[in-house]
């Protein structure tokens, strides 16, 4: 994985970078940038659908010839850091930015070549959740170690050119994850006080609005369908609610009154997926509130692109993926079982990649490839500009595509 060495001056500087077949070409390295197929942030997008409709290198037609590149391994953490696992890699532009410990980093795709580091936190108490590419800033968030119950939250804004910091802010505890949108920042946390919602100006950090409620005791990510940021609230006699404001005024546009969870939107900004008070997968309209149809045996939307949504549905042994059209809720296709229940997954170019090791034809469920990755212990996936960013280990960051990237 990246970077995460104990001291602040030396980190990622020490990683020891890997590969295996030719050495890549600067030629190769322009080739793939050319694409414009970032992944941009954690989940791909503020939507979290996880499904990047731009990437045209990895296809079903050239996965079957994806192999292993190269491996960026960090050295071992101390242990008075909070976190020694990689998250939130983002492929932008034929570069790797991503989080490892207490420290930030972007390197060359291509070579694996460190370009710039940077310790937000210099006390190594912060640990991160988040990571987004916005133009040319990097936004990064997460939350405190010293308090489990009001853990102060921290968010840095850095130059993605020079790794120079541009802002950095504690709006409020509890703060852990934040997506990046219409220049934006949106941030969501709970902690022994209620849940918080903050919208910060990218450019600045300041706040733009926020809301706060004491009835929920936990939520989901931050997500922004659209234009409309989805949060939690309560209604007048204190339950729970969903809701949807104008991203720029915080304005109310609609509540939904229940124990919802959101769970992802749609790519095309016009879908939207959250599981209801009785525990199905339900789309909703994300523009009225309006309940459209129910994914059938759902448990987890998995990814959502233009146009399927994918799920891990119901299975008695093992685990299986579920394909829905994202217009009408129909069951496309189910997937084979597998080994172990997929749990996390990313679409890209019509090609579904799952953590159980499988990339899958996004339109049909059929198996393409078996990457040579570990089933059992994949924390982050990321696919972008014709490369494969996947974590199976806390210390190595393993990327794959096709000869010559």
């Amino acid at each position: 994985m990246l970077g995460k060495t104990a001291a602040v001056l030396a980190l990622t500087a020490s990683c020891v970078i890997t590969g295996v077949g030719p050495v890549v070409a600067a030629g190769k390295a322009s080739q793939a940038a050319s694409e414009n197929s970032p992944w941009y942030q954690t989940d791909y997008g503020a939507a979290l659908s996880r499904a990047n409709n731009s990437e045209h290198v990895l296809t079903p037609a050239s996965v079957p010839n994806v192999g292993y590149l190269r491996s960026v391994v960090a050295p071992p953490v101390p242990p008075f850091v909070c976190s020694n696992r990689l998250v939130a890699p983002a492929l932008v532009g034929g570069d790797l930015y991503a989080i490892t410990g207490a420290e930030l980093s972007k390197y060359n795709a291509a070579t694996g070549q460190l370009i710039w580091h940077s310790t937000p936190d210099p006390t190594l108490d912060t640990f991160y959740e988040s990571l987004s590419v916005a133009g040319n800033e990097v936004v990064v968030g997460g939350t405190s170690c010293s308090s489990v119950s009001e853990p102060p939250s921290a968010f840095f804004a850095y130059n993605a050119a020079t790794g120079q910091l541009l802002w950095s802010v504690d709006p409020s505890e509890g703060l852990s994850q934040a997506v990046v949108s219409n220049g934006y920042v949106v941030t969501a946390g709970t902690d022994a006080a209620g849940y918080f919602f903050y919208v910060l100006n990218l450019s600045t950090g300041a706040t733009v609005w926020s809301s706060t409620s004491s009835c929920i005791p936990k939520a989901s990510s931050p997500l922004v369908v659209g234009s409309l940021a989805m949060s939690y609230g309560c209604d007048s006699q204190g339950n729970a609610t969903i809701e949807a404001r104008n991203l720029g005024t915080g304005a109310l546009v609609w509540t939904q009154s229940g124990t919802w969870t959101f769970q992802r939107g749609n790519s095309g900004d016009n879908q939207l997926f959250a599981t209801d008070p009785a525990g199905a997968v339900v789309a909703v309209n994300p523009l009225t509130g309006q309940q459209e149809y129910t994914l059938s045996q759902a448990v987890t939307v998995l990814a959502v692109d233009n146009s399927r949504a994918y799920a891990s549905c119901a299975s008695r042994i093992g685990g299986r993926v579920c394909a829905y059209n994202v217009s009408t809720g129909a069951l496309e296709w189910q997937s084979q079982r597998f080994g172990a229940k997929p749990a996390l997954a990313a679409e890209a170019g019509g090609v579904l990649y799952l953590d159980v090791g499988y990339a899958l034809n996004a339109a049909t469920g059929h198996a393409i490839k078996q990457l040579p990755i570990n089933p059992f212990a994949v924390t982050a996936l990321a696919v972008g500009d014709g490369r494969i960013a996947a974590v199976s280990d806390p210390r190595v960051l393993d990327l794959f595509g096709l000869p010559g990237y």
